[in-house]
């Protein structure tokens, strides 16, 4: 974050220039759609628009206008001179270079150079003054369909936009524009140049110790535990839906299927080996330990979901810490209600990775670990770490894109005898148990 003094020198702006902007106020060209007030100067209201971005444009779609403007609107209350969030509507021919790079069940995804870059404003003299913007690489993901933005659509819109606002661990969402050809919106996103968790995996598994794996974990139980804390379930959580800025640093992205925690949804949709049995979310755990997607090798279809009810569960990867495979079953616990929360996981690994990092957490004891065996645990399952191999023949209806089911009458889900003696008798006291 720059400091206030390089900005002045940077912005090289004048008492002058500020007596200027501030005489405008005069100037009335019609009256604000917002407030209904006299513009300062022509499609300009300088109360509810300090950044000169309400008027003037349209997406051609009202409902993502009001989206856009609203979260203008909503930026001048900040207050910050710097640093302030907000989504612009951007041109199509403002992006060079697009090529596509991903395509999921609802969307494709590209990246592309955005020739204007982010919009940087700051606050000098009490005005909001344009600073010099960068070109910049993002990604830019086709919501297919969208010509007629769907509630659906605007919802994912709405929780990326609510969730990248509220924290600093979420991956960047810019702006809006849409395909000239198409007529399909698109977001602006920050650019993950490691690709999704899985296509990560599959490149550079080896070359990870686990204390980056543990890093990894540390930041997708902050995403998750910040969805959770404005009451939004993801739904759809799985590798291809985490996004690698570095090898330890990952973001929670599509948020397609994201709906109040409360609301109870007929649809089940998703990736099959990754919904929760219950609900046929689930955590990708285990694949952080073997370097595969979980059941590659099976169809996913009625009967997967089946025998997941009955107990089936991902195999971890040669030498994982027992530590972990506890945690992990916890998490695909039968009883959804003996799962650790996203935010029990959350303060879990950033004990872990303190361990793993940091000398005096070895003298540490907290959630009933203690630091020197966290520490020596998983130093010694990094000594397997170059025996894993990653490679695997996936089964040809094996899909990992979101889809809908329609399953019905499947069993009761139950623990297998494997987790219930991780687990323990007292933790599974209202689960049946089945024999592996």
């Amino acid at each position: 974050m720059l400091k206030i003094k390089s900005l002045f020198n940077k912005l090289n702006i004048s008492n002058k220039n500020s007596d200027k902007v501030s005489k405008l106020k005069n100037i009335n060209h019609g009256n604000c759609s917002y407030c209904n007030k006299p513009f300062t100067e022509e499609l300009w209201c300088k109360e509810c628009d300090p950044f000169r971005m309400i008027e003037g444009w349209t997406s051609g779609n009202n409902d993502i206008d009001k989206f856009i403007k609203d979260t203008i609107y909503d930026a001048r209350d900040t207050g910050y001179g710097y640093d302030t969030k907000f989504l612009e509507w951007v041109p199509f021919n403002k992006f060079k270079d697009i090529k596509q790079i991903g395509e999921g069940g609802f969307a494709k995804v590209y990246s592309a150079t955005w020739i204007d870059g982010k919009a940087a404003y700051y606050l000098l003299d009490g005005n909001w003054i344009k600073g010099k913007s960068y070109s910049t690489e993002v990604a830019l993901k086709r919501l297919n369909g969208s010509q007629n933005m769907s509630i659906e659509y605007l919802n994912e819109l709405k929780t990326h936009w609510n969730y990248n606002k509220s924290n600093n661990f979420s991956l960047g969402f810019y702006g809006i524009t849409k395909d000239p050809e198409t007529k399909e919106f698109m977001m602006i996103l920050e650019f993950a140049n490691k690709g999704n968790l899985r296509s990560f995996f599959f490149k550079d598994f080896n070359k990870n110790l686990w204390k980056d794996k543990i890093g990894n974990l540390f930041w997708i139980t902050a995403n998750l535990d910040e969805l959770h804390r404005l009451e939004y379930c993801h739904k759809d959580f799985h590798s291809g839906n985490i996004l690698q800025i570095s090898n330890s640093q990952s973001y929670i992205s599509d948020f397609g299927l994201s709906g109040p925690s409360n609301k109870q949804d007929d649809k089940v949709c998703g990736v099959l080996p990754y919904i929760a049995p219950e609900v046929l979310n689930g955590e990708p755990v285990a694949e952080f330990s073997s370097g595969k997607p979980p059941f590659y090798n099976r169809k996913h279809d009625i009967s997967l979901a089946l025998v997941i009810c009955n107990g089936l569960r991902p195999e971890f990867g040669k030498g994982t810490p027992e530590i972990y495979k506890k945690l992990a079953y916890k998490c695909m616990n039968a009883n959804s209600s003996q799962r650790p929360t996203a935010e029990e996981l959350h303060n879990i690994m950033y004990f872990w990775y303190e361990c793993l990092n940091e000398e005096y957490y070895q003298e540490k004891e907290k959630y009933g670990y203690k630091g020197k065996e966290v520490k020596a645990a998983f130093e010694e399952a990094d000594k397997e770490i170059p025996n894993i191999s990653t490679s695997y023949k996936k089964n040809p209806d094996a899909i990992y894109t979101s889809r809908l089911f329609t399953f019905n009458n499947l069993t009761k889900p139950v623990n297998s005898s494997i987790i219930t003696s991780y687990l323990g008798d007292e933790e599974n006291n209202n689960e049946g148990t089945i024999t592996d």
